[in-house]
């Protein structure tokens, strides 16, 4: 099984939403996720998140704040078992306009856009989110209730 590491971003906007990107893989539901992505060999967390964020959002000056979740899953993606490591770094953003498509022409066949999300929206919500309880963990982030060290936000 192979392994991979991954950064992805809490971006929570002074109105308490939080920035999820729509993707749909091959042979999957759609699902919404925190914008980030793979790290490479030895990269530093934080500079691997800053260079996803400059990739999937055009932008690269983030305060980005502590590491508040983490997360391990399992995948077949393109007949390979992939085991994925991924840390969730906090960060506070004004709202903006997220771009809405990709620059890698592979990532945009997946991807359907971002929407800004609150809390009782993903609760209400049929769709799948990433992590899948998400919306258990993030109204303490809303309301900074930062955890000591990071949370294990499950599958």
């Amino acid at each position: 099984m192979k392994k991979r590491r991954a950064v992805r971003a809490v971006i929570l906007s002074p109105d308490d939403k939080i920035l999820l990107a729509r993707m749909q893989y091959p042979n999957t539901e759609p699902l919404w996720l925190t914008p980030g992505g793979g790290l490479e060999r030895y990269e530093d967390p934080v500079f691997a998140l800053r260079r996803e964020l400059n990739e999937e959002i055009f932008a690269s000056n983030w305060d980005i704040g502590p590491l508040v979740w983490t997360r391990e899953h399992r995948l077949t993606f393109n007949k390979q078992d992939i085991c994925v490591n991924e840390t969730f770094y906090l960060i506070q953003s004004e709202k903006f306009d997220p771009p809405q498509a990709m620059p890698d022409a592979n990532e945009n066949r997946h991807f359907h856009g971002y929407r800004w999300w609150d809390a009782t929206d993903i609760t209400a919500s049929g769709e799948t989110f990433v992590p899948l309880k998400i919306a258990t963990y993030l109204p303490d982030l809303i309301d900074c209730i930062i955890p000591d060290k990071p949370i294990d936000v499950g599958v």
